[in-house]
């Protein structure tokens, strides 16, 4: 408000010196007074303010109406992926007791081609970064393949024990296990981040990983750094010959950087990317 306020006098202000200069021209000229010098000036001073302003006001409100139809928009596009995903989903939602909280962890059509994925390799063991719905798709997949364990790992405790709620909810404990994993300080690559505190026995238990869901710990957005890159370098030499890293939220700038990093890191690797409401990437062996 005081910048706009500041903005309207100087306007305000040149418009008044250009109509007093104007004047004082043609008073030099001979065409009016120098009594009229200062009336202009004032003049031009105050509709010159109120000019300014009428447009700024004008200006905000079309802006304001673009975000919001803007907004609106995105919402719209949202939906559509989230339905068109539970459409695809549909022997695997049917029973799920949504809403599950915060929603999907993995938008709907992002869900959906992970689903795909699992059901075309059919990878016997899964570490799943960041519980959620897309735990019990995973999970019911798995157990209608008849083979595979997903292991998932959250640092909310309380959104675990959700999740590991409805897994019991589905019966789906002997193929899923989900488990608290803290947020520590580690050294990850030539960054330090706050990554989960994932124990090396249940690593160790779970074997070499056949496919690796990167979906956590959340982005904070004033962290230029991205909070999941350490999944790479410190999982990197736990995944299978013929592993999978499905990474959620691709169309970030964030997450796309981070991809970019790890194949630079290791360029044996091939990604893909696909164009979902907050996007994937899909990295494989070359």
């Amino acid at each position: 408000m005081e910048k706009r306020c500041v903005k309207n006098l100087i306007f305000g202000l040149a418009a008044g010196i250009a109509g007093g200069g104007i004047t004082t021209i043609g008073a030099i000229l001979g065409l009016t007074t120098a009594d009229a010098i200062w009336p202009a000036f004032a003049i031009g001073a105050v509709t010159g303010a109120l000019v300014h302003h009428a447009k700024q006001s004008i200006t905000d409100m079309i802006d304001n109406r673009l975000g919001t139809l803007k907004n609106r928009v995105e919402k719209i596009r949202r939906d559509i992926g989230d339905i068109h995903g539970l459409v695809r989903l549909g022997p695997y939602t049917q029973d799920l007791p949504l809403p599950m909280g915060g929603g999907w962890a993995l938008t709907g059509d992002s869900a959906a081609l992970l689903a795909r994925e699992v059901l075309a390799r059919k990878p016997e063991t899964i570490l799943e970064l960041g519980s959620g719905v897309s735990t019990l798709i995973l999970g019911q997949i798995l157990k209608r393949n008849g083979r595979g364990r997903l292991l998932s790992v959250d640092h909310d405790p309380e959104w675990a024990n959700q999740t590991r709620r409805f897994v019991e909810f589905l019966g789906l404990g002997d193929v899923v296990t989900v488990l608290d994993a803290p947020l520590k300080e580690i050294a990850a690559g030539s960054q330090a981040a706050n990554w989960y505190d994932i124990p090396k026995s249940s690593l160790d238990t779970l074997g070499a990983i056949d496919l690796l869901l990167v979906d956590g710990p959340p982005q904070a957005r004033d962290n230029p750094q991205a909070a999941r890159y350490p999944a790479f370098p410190v999982l990197r030499d736990r995944l299978s010959a013929h592993a999978l890293i499905f990474v959620d939220d691709a169309s970030r700038k964030t997450e796309s950087k981070m991809v970019g990093r790890w194949q630079t890191e290791d360029s044996g690797w091939h990604s893909q990317w696909f164009d979902t409401v907050d996007g994937v990437c899909i990295l494989t062996r070359k």
